[in-house]
């Protein structure tokens, strides 16, 4: 293979993580009753499809072929239908988004071209600030459970 073909598989490959993590991501949002991390997963999912249009456009740019929408991924159910956890849908969402940074620091190693590069390079510091912003979000609602707890605890020996 050379190094456009190479290129063009990498960011095909991109493309349908970006789709697939966007998907997954409005499952989340839609599992969730709390409005304010359904509208953060939300905002989530738009970024990613964002993203996969992006990549799709780069794509046409070094392929000259207008890239149709993937639906080559489909999400794997973890849960029943009905409501999950907010601790549940920030682990799966960390999850993805670590397997998501992974695949993005593996096509920087594949691509050298600028813009595309810079594209990536861009993608990628976005997935890694979500990591950062999902994990304080996790350990805030740990926090915010201990403190429920300590409390109940201090207003029944009363």
């Amino acid at each position: 293979m050379n190094n456009g073909e190479i290129r063009v598989l990498t960011l095909r490959r991109l493309l349908d993580d970006n789709f697939a993590g966007s998907r997954l991501l409005r499952g989340l949002a839609e599992s969730l009753n709390d409005a304010s991390l359904k509208n953060y997963f939300q905002n989530l999912a738009s970024r990613r499809s964002q993203f996969a249009i992006e990549l799709g456009e780069e794509i046409h740019f070094y392929t000259g072929k207008k890239v149709p929408a993937s639906s080559t991924h489909w999400i794997k159910k973890w849960e029943e239908p009905g409501r999950t956890g907010k601790n549940k849908c920030l682990k799966n969402a960390l999850r993805a988004k670590k397997l998501s940074l992974q695949k993005y620091q593996e096509a920087l190693c594949r691509i050298h071209d600028g813009s595309c590069r810079e594209v990536l390079l861009r993608h990628k510091a976005y997935l890694e600030n979500c990591i950062f912003e999902l994990k304080a979000l996790k350990s805030l609602l740990k926090y915010s459970a201990k403190t429920e707890d300590q409390l109940d605890e201090i207003h029944s020996t009363s």
